[in-house]
């Protein structure tokens, strides 16, 4: 048997270089200088979002001039005018600061279900379900706490005996004030 002689070339002749690798270099500058672009473009966008952001908070804690009601209308203009009063009156209430206030006395054995706020009266009703009584005085202190809401009144309740677990059903009442 014969010993067969291995032939091994570690360099490349100078003649077998590829063509394509210029053309790639290339197109990869012109990506990156794409993606370059993309990014700027993308940093104005946002910061003219933020500065739009900025105004339109600004906004919502302006309050709104009331119009006034001159002797000369006419009482439908009179009525109409009213009705623009309330409007404003509703648009100025904190609903934020009001909500924020009743998710901050949140509790794992409470579960709302509903919240109905009465602007005129800056009053709330909250309705739910708790494990309990006691979880149910528990979260009604918590809501005290809050310093948003006070008089937190139990208004109705019911102990549903034929649901597992016997949940209660509340209503509680609360006046609320606002952040000065």
């Amino acid at each position: 048997m014969a010993v067969r002689e291995i032939q091994l070339e570690f360099l490349q002749p100078s003649g077998r270089g590829s063509r394509l690798g210029p053309w790639l270099l290339v197109a990869g500058a012109l990506a990156a200088m794409a993606a370059a672009s993309y990014q700027s473009h993308l940093g104005r966008e946002v910061t003219a979002r933020e500065a739009q952001l900025t105004a339109l908070r600004g906004m919502t804690g302006r309050s709104l001039p009331a119009i006034s009601e001159p002797d000369s209308d006419a009482p439908g203009v009179r009525d109409q005018v009213k009705k623009a009063n309330a409007v404003l009156r509703l648009m100025n209430v904190p609903w934020g600061e009001l909500f924020t206030a009743i998710e901050a006395a949140e509790n794992a054995n409470v579960a709302l279900l509903a919240v109905q706020p009465d602007p005129r009266s800056r009053s709330v009703l909250v309705g739910g379900e708790a494990r309990s009584l006691p979880a149910v005085f528990a979260y009604m202190e918590r809501l005290e706490r809050t310093g948003r809401l006070h008089n937190v009144v139990l208004v109705t309740h019911e102990l549903k005996n034929k649901e597992p677990g016997q949940p209660v059903a509340f209503t509680l009442s609360a006046g609320w004030q606002e952040e000065r």
